[in-house]
């Protein structure tokens, strides 16, 4: 555990060099939500359109951020170093999906808990959030193999859309489900993610 924190720290001080990187994807994210508010005209369409424009708009920036998840560590031999360095890859790719989320959409969520500041809807968010990163990583890293764009659309969208259907519904049923899935998720796809590191690199 404690290799974990200590990657994930590094990880995130690299992250954060990226500065211009993390704002593009915030400054998308309001963009798109203030557009969309701007078609909702009632107040009616407002608070539904105002949830529905949330996950659009969370769910594009961690698509986007996460297209070439991996690429760059691969092509500068990071990746190769990492496999030599840690006894567990495992926990290395764990981190570096952690940091990505923690980057890239947690300043998302600060920014949702203003636009929608409901205790329900933010805790359903932040969890699906996660799930779905998970997801976009683990499509992402498959751009270490080819250009491999239609094959991650075909893999993610089918697991993303039932977690956005699941965030709909009752809130402890769909808390439960949520949480479930971001915990399995992660243990599964940070396991297959790692695996298809192993196979690119030999």
């Amino acid at each position: 555990m404690s290799a974990l924190f200590i990657i994930l720290q590094q990880e995130l001080k690299l992250g954060f060099r990226h500065f211009g990187r993390i704002l593009a994807n915030f400054l998308f994210f309001l963009i798109f939500i203030s557009s969309f508010s701007l078609l909702a005209q009632t107040k009616e369409n407002q608070a539904f359109g105002s949830s529905i424009a949330i996950w659009i708009a969370l769910l594009s920036c961690l698509i986007f951020s996460s297209a070439e998840f991996l690429k760059k560590d691969f092509d500068d031999g990071s990746i190769e170093q990492a496999m030599l360095s840690c006894e567990n890859f495992e926990i290395f790719i764990l981190a570096k999906i952690l940091a990505n989320w923690l980057i890239l959409c947690f300043p998302l969520l600060i920014a949702t808990s203003f636009l929608k500041p409901e205790s329900e809807f933010l805790i359903l968010v932040f969890l699906a959030s996660l799930a779905i990163n998970f997801i976009c990583c683990f499509c992402g890293c498959l751009s270490i193999l080819s250009n491999s764009a239609p094959l991650i659309a075909t893999i993610a969208l089918p697991l993303i859309i039932p977690i956005l259907l699941i965030s709909c519904g009752d809130f402890w049923i769909s808390f439960k489900l949520l949480f479930g899935l971001a915990v399995f998720l992660g243990l599964v796809l940070t396991f297959a993610t790692a695996k298809i590191v192993r196979i690119a690199v030999l």
